[in-house]
């Protein structure tokens, strides 16, 4: 996004070059009339709005989150996708201690939207130049939302998780906490 602005910005800055500083002008034309600058304001503000918000590697994005799967969040229209974890399929299954099914896949979903609730999380964000996505760490205050599901055991640590997530993935296994209850799938196999 951050692109188009400064493709939009260069276009917007040469055309204003052009209308503002024209060529000498010969002897059989008038001068050149200097254009209102409400005309540029209107122009760079046009293009503005037309190219929104960038969203940057590393630039915070706070505001109001609503999850639209159990790792994926939009914040005031943009969606990052929680660094580091992985959690099971929204319509997967798992079985509790006494081997009975249970909507796991949902459930941890619900935790994450308790967890949120009405607060306005920061997420710092990991873009990386291979990957297609947003990835973010997200945080309510000081707590880490992937370490929070992680150590709740609502979720795995991805591959390329920190080593924190990896020990509190171990401590939820050790306590039995959330999946490691029972029985599942390991989204991470």
């Amino acid at each position: 996004m951050s692109i188009i602005i400064g493709i939009l910005l260069t276009v917007v800055a040469a055309i204003a070059g052009t209308i503002l500083c024209p060529p000498p002008a010969t002897r059989h034309q008038p001068p050149a009339r200097v254009p209102d600058n409400r005309v540029l304001t209107l122009a760079l503000a046009t293009c503005l709005a037309i190219a929104g918000k960038p969203a940057l590697a590393g630039e915070p994005a706070t505001g109001h989150a609503s999850l639209i799967n159990g790792t994926t969040l939009t914040i005031d229209g943009g969606s990052v996708t929680l660094f580091g974890i992985v959690m099971p399929a929204p319509d997967a299954t798992c079985w509790d201690a006494h081997e009975v099914p249970y909507a796991c896949g949902r459930q941890v979903r619900e935790k994450m939207i308790a967890r949120i609730g009405t607060a306005e999380p920061i997420c710092e964000r990991h873009d990386r130049p291979d990957s297609g996505s947003a990835e973010a760490t997200c945080r309510i205050g000081d707590e880490d939302l992937g370490d929070w599901m992680i150590a709740n055991g609502y979720a795995m640590p991805a591959r390329d998780a920190p080593a924190s997530y990896r020990r509190a993935s171990d401590r939820a296994w050790g306590r039995r906490a959330g999946l490691w209850a029972g029985v599942f799938d390991n989204p991470t196999d």
